[in-house]
């Protein structure tokens, strides 16, 4: 066997986020390096001078590669298609390894989980490692050494528990589904960021009943336009009344600015008008990247649309899932519709603290208001900030919470693999920080988004294709289970626990 690795580096599009995030890829990398060499391997990286920052750069550097092993190192977010694409171009029996960086300050492993999204939807095979402590090689370098020696890492993991389908998860089910059939679905914008997130039309209608309508981006920012100065006025006011705190200054590129918080409530209106204009049941919006390229980002609009107290509201959510995300809106309206009505989260898996066993969902800003403390008459523990300029160079406020919910939680995530879709969910209870446990958590791992703290009831990275589950408050795993059945769609639990073990 040639001892060769080649080694492929992706990252973002966005000059500003690279210029952050490259350096320390670049130390990590070195660290790993050390171990291929010690393991009696020669690393060939592809781009040693810059990351992978398009398709095209891709395509054409993935012809480098020559090595009996293929690697890819994410040390912070890259765009999916970035390595999907790519890596297509490779012979099926080389065997692939993703790598995500797990330090807090990044979301490596987000962009892990994205890009094995991909992968899996197009049937390629890879295997997972999630290195923290790259100072501390004996940490990761038992795995990586099997990995080049072996061509895989095997891991024993728990077997998971069997989830009881009853007559009342049935009924429940097929009430769901038909009320899918005949729903509309409104995406703002293509796919975001280069995520193979994406349902097609045809699986919609196959699956669900459900149409899909698509709609520019251009179109939403000229009816944000119609709406007035006023009533956006109007609907900050009630949101501050209401108890959610807005934090303001006077540098845009620093502060969130009250210009910022309007034009996003006039967002917020526009997909309304959309959702009444067109008979949107749910939505979603691309926002990134070519929607933030201009204007302030969509996140604060979409956290209120998910929340029953909201601005010129009716008493009832309207599902929007952000980076137009269509397997996360489908499998939002879903749970709504399991708990008649209930706000969903939008949600990141991006780290966990194997130590306390605690996963973290953070997100960009789209949690509902509802999920800081669980109450529908009131907007208190939600705030808006600053997006951060590396990503967000036109702002934009968040929607954020730190979700103190106790009690069980159902996390659920409609995916695909090798071309088929699947569902796959389980279950957690939140863990309910302290205000200083918050502030020391988030410290390195954006404090301005929203942030829930889950103890799972088991171990999802080695198993989910997503970077985006979907959480609601309660136990509807049997419902989910006969949901899939109803549908004829393979279901996974990843559950070895029951939530009563945890609490």
């Amino acid at each position: 066997m040639k001892k060769l690795v080649d080694i492929y580096l992706p990252l973002d599009e966005r000059e500003e986020a690279n210029r952050v995030v490259w350096p320390k890829t670049r130390e990590q990398l070195a660290k790993l390096l050390k171990v291929i060499k010690k393991c009696g391997f020669e690393a060939n990286v592809l781009n040693p001078e810059k990351p992978i920052s398009s398709v095209a750069e891709g395509m054409k550097i993935i012809k480098k590669a020559k090595g009996s092993r293929f690697i890819v190192f994410m040390g912070g977010w890259a765009y999916p298609d970035f390595t999907v694409s790519p890596m297509a171009q490779l012979p099926d029996d080389v065997p692939k390894l993703l790598i995500g960086s797990a330090i807090p300050d990044f979301p490596g492993n987000v962009s892990l989980f994205a890009a094995a999204s991909g992968l899996e939807h197009v049937g390629i095979k890879t295997q997972r490692m999630f290195i923290e402590k790259f100072e501390e090689l004996k940490t990761f370098e038992d795995e990586l050494a099997a990995f080049l020696k072996e061509g895989q890492i095997k891991r024993s993991l728990p077997k998971t528990i069997e989830i009881k389908v009853t007559e009342k998860h049935r009924q429940k089910a097929r009430k769901v589904k038909e009320k899918l059939r005949g729903m509309i679905y409104g995406a703002v914008g293509p796919r975001s960021m280069q995520m193979w997130n994406k349902i097609s039309e045809a699986d919609f209608l196959r699956y669900f009943g459900v149409a899909r309508e698509g709609f520019d981006g251009l179109r939403l920012l000229k009816m944000a336009e119609k709406v007035s100065d006023e009533r956006a006025e109007k609907a900050f006011n009630f949101l501050q009344e209401k108890g959610m705190v807005f934090k303001l200054g006077s540098n845009p590129k620093k502060y969130l600015t009250r210009e910022m918080v309007l034009f996003q409530l006039k967002v917020y209106f526009a997909l309304l008008e959309l959702k009444k204009r067109y008979g949107l049941d749910f939505v979603g919006v691309q926002d990134q990247l070519d929607w933030i390229e201009h204007y302030p980002a969509t996140d604060l609009a979409l956290g209120l649309l998910n929340n029953k107290l909201r601005p010129e509201g009716d008493g009832t959510t309207l599902v929007a899932a952000t980076e137009a995300d269509d397997g996360a809106a489908i499998t939002m309206e879903v749970l709504k519709l399991l708990s008649d009505g209930e706000p969903i989260g939008f949600n990141d898996l991006r780290y966990w603290d194997k130590e306390k066993g605690i996963y973290w969902f953070v997100n960009s800003g789209a949690l509902a208001p509802y999920f800081a403390h669980g109450r529908h008459d009131s907007l208190e523990g939600a705030w808006s900030e600053r997006q951060p300029y590396m990503y967000f160079k036109h702002g934009g406020g968040t929607c954020s919470v730190v979700c103190r919910i106790p009690g069980v939680v159902t996390w659920a995530r409609f995916s695909y693999r090798n071309h088929r879709l699947y569902l796959c969910a389980g279950r957690g209870v939140t863990d309910v920080p302290t205000e200083e446990e918050w502030r020391k958590r988030s410290q390195r791992c954006d404090p301005q988004w929203p942030h829930w703290y889950l103890r799972l009831c088991g171990p999802i990275e080695w198993k989910i294709n997503s970077n985006h589950p979907m959480t609601i408050c309660g136990d509807y795993l049997g419902e989910l289970k006969a949901l899939a059945e109803e549908l004829a769609i393979p279901f996974e639990c990843y559950d070895y626990l029951h939530p009563k073990d945890l609490m």
